[in-house]
C-alpha cells in the first residue's frame, strides 16, 4: 500500500469493540497501558454516503510506536458497527496520515477503494476506505497537518 500510493508509516491500529470501559482491561493486557478514555458526542460525517451524528466513546492506548485506538458507538451510524455484526470485536482498520488528503483518496478510489466514511474535524479530514487489494480491509487516511 505505502508504495503504490506513497503512504507513509501506519500510526494507528483501530479496533471495534462492544463496550470500551469493559475492553480497556482486555486491551491494556494485550498492549500495555494506561489506555485514555474519550467520549466523542455528536460527530458529524458521511456514513456510507448519508449525512450522520455519530456518538463515539473511545479509548487511546499507545505500543511499539503505534497508537491503538478502542472505537464503541454510542448512537448513530458508524461502519464499525456492520463490522461488529459481521466479525465480532477485533481489528477494524489502520490508519495512515498522508500530505496531500485529497490527491491520496482520489488515487485509492481510482483503483478499487469504497469510501465508507468521511469527515473533518478540526484542522483534519478522515476517510475510511475499504480496499479490495487487501481483502476489504479497511484504511483509514487522516490529513498529516
Amino acid at each position: 500500500m505505502d508504495q503504490r500510493f506513497g503512504l507513509g508509516p501506519i500510526d494507528q491500529i483501530s479496533f471495534a469493540v462492544r463496550d470500551v470501559e469493559e475492553a480497556v482491561g482486555r486491551y491494556s493486557a494485550m498492549f500495555g497501558g494506561p489506555f485514555t478514555v474519550v467520549d466523542v458526542p455528536e460527530l458529524e460525517a458521511l456514513c456510507y454516503g448519508l449525512p450522520t451524528r455519530t456518538t463515539l466513546k473511545l479509548a487511546f492506548g499507545q505500543t511499539a510506536g503505534l497508537e491503538v485506538e478502542l472505537v464503541q458507538v454510542v448512537s448513530g451510524e458508524w461502519p464499525t458497527l456492520a463490522w461488529l455484526e459481521s466479525h465480532g470485536e477485533g481489528l477494524h482498520h489502520i490508519r495512515y496520515p498522508v500530505s496531500d488528503f485529497s490527491v491520496t483518496r482520489r488515487e485509492m478510489e481510482a483503483a478499487g477503494c469504497t469510501v465508507t466514511l468521511e469527515g473533518t474535524g478540526g484542522q483534519f479530514s478522515f476517510a475510511y476506505l475499504e480496499a479490495p487489494m487487501l481483502n476489504g480491509m479497511t484504511i483509514e487516511l487522516i490529513s498529516a497537518g
